[in-house]
């Protein structure tokens, strides 16, 4: 501004004034050299700002690079996520394999242990010959032979009569759908001690578990699911096992644990109905 002032003055002064050529000379230099400054201030000005537009648009590279870079990280964190996510089931699955191994080696240590004193007493016991059969004593007494005598007839113990496994196993299920859930717990108890070796020895158990599951015992009933799921692994009631015992977590509100289960379920009977609503319940806890 002050140098356009002085401009306006030479300039009017040189209008209101007579001006000489030797002054006319000099203020057209000075009025030259002021627009080479000028010039000179708007090249460098200029510069600037094309200085300014280089780091702006460094900055927006810069901005575009850390944008990308965030994104990356974005979804490494969702992998690593998901990954942890999938630490659980993998856990239960070893963990399981686990204690099926270690429930084996107990059982065969049972049975070695069970065995011990048979062998040893088979060794050191003189033998003993077989007792007749009962066939043989009554075709004698048809026949008119003298009948045993009273200590024979004693050494042989008769077996006791009593109810049969299938109508102990139905009378308990009886109970249970009467909704007696104590004494079908006794009953499948029973069954599963006078009839371990049955094939329904397994179902007993998870019934165990339905009892307690009903009666809101959900401790007591996920304990008898994993006797199931470990005792026997290869049983018809496993799927059923491991789909209660979700449910057994969710009632206690342990949702994590429950999603573990039914991932596991998924993926070890990915055919049987369990799996189906273990489906459903894993879509309803990620929902919420």
């Amino acid at each position: 501004m002050k140098k356009e002032a002085a401009l306006l003055i030479i300039l009017s002064s040189l209008f209101l004034s007579p001006i000489l050529p030797d002054q006319s000379q000099k203020i057209y230099e000075l009025i030259y050299e002021d627009i080479q400054t000028l010039k000179k201030q708007m090249l460098l000005f200029q510069e600037k700002v094309q200085n300014l537009t280089s780091e702006l648009q460094a900055l927006k590279t810069q901005v575009q690079d850390i944008q990308a870079w965030l994104k990356t990280w974005q979804q490494e964190q969702a992998t690593h996520q998901q990954r942890l996510k999938d630490i659980p089931v993998q856990y239960q699955i070893l963990s399981d394999r686990l204690e099926q191994l270690s429930s084996k080696l107990d059982r065969l240590t049972e049975e070695f242990i069970a065995l011990k004193p048979a062998v040893s007493a088979a060794t050191s016991s003189p033998e003993v010959k077989p007792a007749p059969p009962q066939k043989e004593e009554t075709t004698k007494q048809a026949k008119g032979e003298p009948a045993p005598s009273k200590e024979a007839t004693t050494a042989a113990p008769v077996p006791a009569t009593g109810p049969s496994p299938q109508e102990v196993y139905n009378s308990a299920y009886g109970d249970y759908l009467k909704g007696n859930y104590d004494l079908a717990i006794e009953g499948f108890r029973l069954y599963r001690e006078q009839f371990s070796d049955s094939p329904l020895a397994d179902n007993a158990l998870y019934w165990i578990g339905e009892c307690y599951y009903s009666q809101k015992n959900y401790e007591a009933a996920m304990n008898a699911f994993n006797e199931v799921i470990l005792l026997y692994p290869k049983g018809d009631r496993v799927a059923a096992a491991y789909l209660k015992k979700g449910l057994c977590y969710l009632e206690m509100g342990q949702k994590e644990e429950a999603l573990a289960v039914f991932k596991l379920l998924v993926s070890k009977f990915p055919l049987e109905e369990e799996a189906k609503v273990a489906q459903q319940k894993i879509k309803e806890i990620t929902e919420k």
